[in-house]
């Protein structure tokens, strides 16, 4: 019988976007040593990156530095060219030198223009992933119809999609081919950046955020899944849920995530905030009943539309 500690050792990744200064209010060295830490002891092991992510990976390699009961998947990003090679080698070793590793865990790869031929790319990373210096390939934010193409080049363990009770573009095609082929999901953006919460349960009309995340991505995001009338509606279901399991908003949130088919572990961002890291933590530790976890998917179903693939209006 699995501990709260193991369930939430195999149940989480912490996603580290949130250590990009560029991007996130810069936090000083010491504080990050300390949140990652805190992250350790609730039994995270597993942290989540890229290369395109400012100083996270060297972040993340000073303070896991040696630690092997821990796992670090990284992305390759690519835009709008083809790498040669030579290119992709030296995302590669850049990363490795970043995290201080031999190999790489996972590396995730972001192709953002479907129109552009990925096959050299797959030949490369496949040659790599075969000489142990990458001991498994992942996707992130692909298309049903280029994860189908990347599977006849090289073997894809890992998808990471935008995964929530808003955001369920994943069940219309992807879910089924990840199951068929045994790829893992690993959904980010659970708690739609805060929005699933009790926070904005009584909010009836959205004003605009100015928090980089909501502001930049998630207020974009309700826009295209209906707006905000349908995300306030589901969070009165899922605060009267949640209040018969003593559970908030983002745990019950977090909690039916968990119960989706072909979702592994789930990305949750890195926070400072400590009653907000116990809060994610513990949001496995009570079980809801299978006629509840029915009726948020139903409310999800009939409030919020969920038109077309993964990716597909922030890809432009």
């Amino acid at each position: 019988m699995s501990t709260p500690q193991t369930r939430r050792q195999h149940s989480f990744i912490l996603g580290c976007w949130q250590l990009d200064d560029r991007s996130w209010t810069s936090l000083p060295l010491d504080e990050v040593e300390r949140v990652i830490d805190t992250y350790l002891a609730w039994g995270v092991n597993t942290f989540d990156t890229a290369d395109i992510y400012g100083r996270s990976e060297k972040l993340l390699g000073q303070f896991l530095k040696g630690r092997t009961d821990t796992k670090i998947f990284t992305k390759m990003v690519f835009f709008r060219e083809i790498p040669t090679a030579q290119q992709i080698q030296h995302k590669l070793d850049n990363s490795l030198r970043n995290l201080h590793r031999d190999s790489l865990d996972n590396v995730q790869v972001h192709w953002h223009s479907p129109s552009l031929d990925f096959a050299p790319l797959w030949d490369t990373l496949r040659t790599l992933h075969d000489r142990g210096k990458i001991r498994q390939l992942g996707v992130t934010n692909f298309t049903t119809p280029m994860l189908k193409q990347a599977l006849e080049y090289a073997p894809i363990s890992t998808h990471q999609v935008q995964y929530s009770l808003i955001d369920r573009r994943v069940e219309n095609t992807m879910q089924a081919l990840c199951l068929d082929r045994g790829i893992t999901l690993l959904p980010y953006g659970a708690i739609a950046g805060g929005f699933l919460s009790d926070k904005f349960v009584h909010v009836p009309h959205l004003s605009q955020e100015f928090d980089h995340a909501r502001s930049f991505y998630y207020n974009t995001m309700i826009d295209h899944h209906g707006g905000w009338s349908g995300v306030h509606q589901l969070l009165q279901v899922m605060a009267k849920i949640g209040k018969s399991y003593g559970l908030s908003v983002a745990q019950v949130a977090l909690n039916w995530l968990h119960h989706q088919p072909g979702v592994g572990q789930i990305i949750t961002g890195l926070t400072t905030h400590r009653p907000q890291i116990q809060q994610n933590m513990e949001a496995l530790d009570r079980d809801i009943a299978a006629a509840d976890l029915q009726t948020l998917s139903d409310t999800s179903t009939a409030l919020i539309p969920q038109q077309g693939d993964i990716y597909s209006y922030e890809r432009g």
